[in-house]
């Protein structure tokens, strides 16, 4: 089983005050893998990479709108059960206004079986998102690097048609002060 982590050892981990931790855990909280309530909620380690991404939008002055934009291609919503209850899960949605709506009610079924699941299925789309994500950037870097190399090439090119041209030049004009500087013969000088 996974360790779970509180909002103080990942305050630790990130270096992130611990008030600041549940600042953005208030305004993201579909987004965070935890279980439990209160001052007795422990988040899944794939928490951090979640608060790491939020973290990194404030620091660039993102507004939450951006840093939900960016956590909903890289991350999947986390969905609750409530075990306390009746055994039912819960999830969030985002209403055709833009706006989280209210929690609602999924089947009942055996709730520790769902949990396993949906926990093991939330790890492993974080992990496909996160994949996709870095594959695209390593082929938008890749393309970029290739345009570059073009320029580059092209500019090689270029500078070393203008050098060739210019040394051919040169060398042509050498050659005509030297034959016009070459001391002439007594018969020239004499019949010229």
């Amino acid at each position: 089983m996974t360790e779970l982590l509180s909002i103080k050892d990942i305050s630790q981990e990130l270096g992130i005050p611990q008030s600041t931790l549940r600042y953005y855990r208030d305004l993201f909280i579909e987004y965070l893998p935890a279980t439990g309530e209160g001052k007795k909620k422990r988040f899944y380690p794939e928490a951090v990479e979640v608060f790491q991404a939020i973290a990194k939008g404030m620091h660039q002055n993102k507004s939450s709108d951006d840093i939900v934009n960016d956590l909903n291609k890289r991350f999947t919503r986390f969905i609750e059960i409530d075990e306390s209850q009746d055994g039912s899960a819960t999830y969030s949605q985002i209403g055709e206004n833009g706006q989280l709506q209210a929690l609602s009610p999924v089947e009942q079924l055996d709730g520790s079986a769902i949990m396993a699941v949906i926990a093991s299925q939330n790890q492993a789309l974080q992990q496909i998102a996160a994949t996709i994500n870095v594959v695209n950037e390593q082929q938008e870097e890749l393309y970029n690097l290739k345009q570059e190399v073009a320029k580059l090439e092209e500019r090689l090119e270029t500078e070393l048609t203008d050098h060739f041209q210019l040394v051919d030049t040169r060398l042509r004009q050498v050659m005509e002060e030297r034959e016009n500087s070459k001391p002439k013969s007594f018969w020239q000088r004499l019949f010229a």
